[in-house]
């Protein structure tokens, strides 16, 4: 053997035994004068795509002149696979669109196209939570979660979230692999970064044949139609002393008393839900079981004259009879605060809270003759409400259900767990039957499990420290699918309706 090649041998031995390798330099994209639209999903090595999906998405990506991102993940069932993205093969129509770098959006994303996470890990997010910074974070997974990173009081939102996969089940048929292609989600997430630098995020999920539908535009076999309705929409929790004006005329409009804030349409006509599910209609503050015993807090209220329960009551009825619309059925879901109204009945002494004391007999004396006459499904709460306004809202029981788009349990405000226990996204999830929830404050996407955020402030007095809320609701589709909406702080929720240009479609370029 000849010198030289033996002295090659022995330097490319010593680099591969004690090389580095580092990350690609990230590629920053910077906002422009027009909404700029990304797409983004994952793939995995040597798999088939789910080409009516495929297809799709990238009609819609004609149709908003938006780049679609493909980023790859490895789970070869190969001998001696080295798992390296650069090195695996991926199906040719996607691989044009692959990326292995990280892609900054503005000042506030991160698509972590570098990432190549197992597609049979249970919790694909574990341990991202500080990986973007203080930036939002996108992570290729055929696993779809979400959640809300806590942040200082004051700081905006931060999520991270997976994207769903353009390519089709491929598992090792053992456990791990049969539990993940369970959870297989045909999937992908839309961004949308507006010319000021905020950006929206969204899930595209598809139906068998590849179709999804994002808000109010439904793609299906490579066309593009407008669609003038979802299934349902769970709102954050409401907390009507605590609310935002900014964020309930997002939602719901001005009152007809109120000088309009905002140009682009409330969300509820905009969408036009068949459905609206109100959770946490009423903070109760005045006497909830945050403050009952502070009596700075009630000194406080009282030199305001805001601690009258009988006007928050008036005041909740008012603003639900608002969120009414015949084109909509109301749902409000019976929630944690809504019952402090009871358990304030059951355990207050009336005498020590002269303000409140008619008003407090009033409703005993209406709760004992319902006891009298065997009603045991009486509510105290919505026979105050409908005391005061014309309501045609169903007020649904604790343990009542009420199921739309072909199985998604929604009569579950997210405070009650089995047994009685403490609730989680994940005991919900374990149920089985795919839910929406609140009651957190925080967004969040666990396996069947939808949480929503909050519809009103972020902060209520009571959270102190770091806070993981959001104002973000559950959008609902007819074909079961869902995807979660945040709003920024003043009110938008996409860019459809926020009045910048969009470019001209490359397909009509």
């Amino acid at each position: 053997m000849p010198e030289t090649t033996l002295r090659d041998h022995h330097k490319a031995l010593t680099q591969q035994r004690f090389g580095t390798q580092t990350m690609r330099a990230p590629t920053y994209i910077s906002p422009t004068d027009k909404v700029q639209s990304f797409i983004v999903t994952s793939a995995q090595d040597s798999t088939k795509i789910h080409k009516g999906f495929w297809d799709n998405l990238k009609a819609y990506a004609d149709h908003l002149d938006a780049e679609i991102i493909v980023s790859g993940f490895t789970y070869s069932k190969a001998l001696f696979e080295d798992h390296s993205k650069t090195a695996a093969w991926f199906w040719p129509e996607i691989s044009p669109y692959l990326r292995n770098n990280r892609i900054v959006i503005g000042d506030g994303l991160m698509i972590c196209a570098e990432m190549n996470t197992l597609p049979t890990a249970v919790n694909p997010l574990s341990g991202f939570d500080t990986y973007t910074g203080d930036k939002w974070g996108i992570f290729p997974h055929p696993k779809v979660h979400l959640k809300s990173i806590p942040t200082a009081k004051g700081d905006p939102t931060k999520i991270i979230l997976t994207t769903g996969a353009v390519t089709l089940p491929n598992y090792i048929q053992k456990k791990a692999g049969i539990k993940a292609e369970h959870h297989h989600e045909i999937g992908a997430c839309i961004v949308e970064l507006l010319p000021n630098g905020r950006f929206f995020v969204r899930h595209l999920l598809a139906e068998d044949d590849g179709s999804f539908q994002d808000l109010r535009t439904y793609v299906v076999d490579g066309k593009i139609t407008e669609v003038s309705e979802v299934e349902g929409i769970t709102w954050g929790d409401v907390h009507e002393e605590k609310s935002d004006p900014v964020i309930t005329e997002a939602i719901w409009g001005a009152k007809p008393d109120q000088t309009p804030m905002h140009a682009f349409p409330p969300m509820i006509d905009w969408l036009r839900p068949h459905h609206q599910f109100i959770h946490d209609l009423t903070d109760f503050e005045y006497r909830n079981h945050h403050n009952i015993k502070d009596p700075h807090f009630r000194f406080k209220m009282h030199t305001r004259g805001t601690d009258s329960v009988e006007d928050s009551m008036k005041n909740a009825a008012a603003l639900l009879a608002f969120m009414e619309r015949d084109f909509c059925h109301t749902v409000v879901v019976e929630s944690n605060h809504d019952l402090a109204l009871t358990k304030w009945l059951k355990t207050t002494d009336y005498r020590d809270d002269p303000i409140n004391a008619e008003f407090f007999l009033r409703l005993q004396h209406r709760c004992y003759l319902e006891i009298m006459r065997g009603n045991d499904s009486f509510q105290i709460f919505p026979w105050v409400l409908r005391q005061y306004e014309d309501l045609e809202a169903t007020f649904l029981s604790q343990d009542d259900s009420f199921i739309i788009a072909g199985g998604i349990e929604c009569a579950m405000h997210g405070h009650v767990g089995a047994n009685g226990a403490k609730a989680s996204s994940l005991a919900f999830a374990r149920m089985g039957r795919r839910s929406n929830t609140a009651h957190t404050h925080s967004a969040s996407i666990y396996d069947g499990n939808y949480c929503a955020g909050v519809s009103a402030s972020r902060d209520m007095g009571y959270n102190v420290g770091l806070s993981n809320w959001s104002v973000t609701h559950i959008i609902t589709y007819g074909s079961g699918k869902r995807t979660l909406v945040t709003m920024h702080d003043d009110g938008l929720y996409c860019a459809a309706v926020s009045g910048f240009p969009f470019p001209q479609p490359r397909s009509a370029a």
